[in-house]
């Protein structure tokens, strides 16, 4: 059996026979690497996937309609106790948040920079997101985006 660089972290790795063309060694942080990547080319390649993540997203979304509001009170709540919360206690709070989820449908949008709030975070922006067409075919060939900077 041949050794194997991992294309993660880069360590070396022996394949599983049963996979003849691992490319990721089976420590969780490759693996998690592993499937953000399946994830990224599923999405970009095969339309019926994106439609089912998108179903399945809004239904969680509706399902936990409140989830960052308590997010964000578990965020002030640790914010006001003075000290870092731990590690354990951290994980019990926030849990992790579901890849791409957004109460905004399928669509082309216009984001437009709105100067006359105050930027919070040197190079942060306020934006204001406008649909512009939601069932045109004009999206159906690819990504249409318009983008305007000042």
């Amino acid at each position: 059996m041949t050794t194997r660089l991992c294309a993660h972290c880069g360590h070396p790795f022996e394949p599983r026979p049963q996979v003849p063309d691992q490319a990721f060694c089976s420590a969780p942080e490759c693996q998690r690497a592993r499937k953000r990547d399946w994830q990224r080319a599923k999405l970009q390649s095969d339309p019926d996937y994106r439609i089912n993540q998108q179903a399945a997203q809004r239904a969680w979304s509706q399902r936990n309609h409140d989830y960052w509001r308590n997010h964000r009170d578990a965020q002030q709540v640790n914010g006001d106790q003075g000290e870092q919360p731990t590690t354990a206690h951290r994980q019990q709070v926030i849990d992790p948040v579901k890849m791409d989820v957004s109460a905004l449908p399928s669509g082309i949008y216009r984001i437009t920079r709105r100067p006359e709030f105050p930027n919070g975070t040197p190079g942060s922006w306020v934006v204001e997101i406008t649909l512009l067409c939601e069932t045109c075919e004009c999206k159906m060939g690819g990504l249409n985006r318009e983008v305007q900077f000042p």
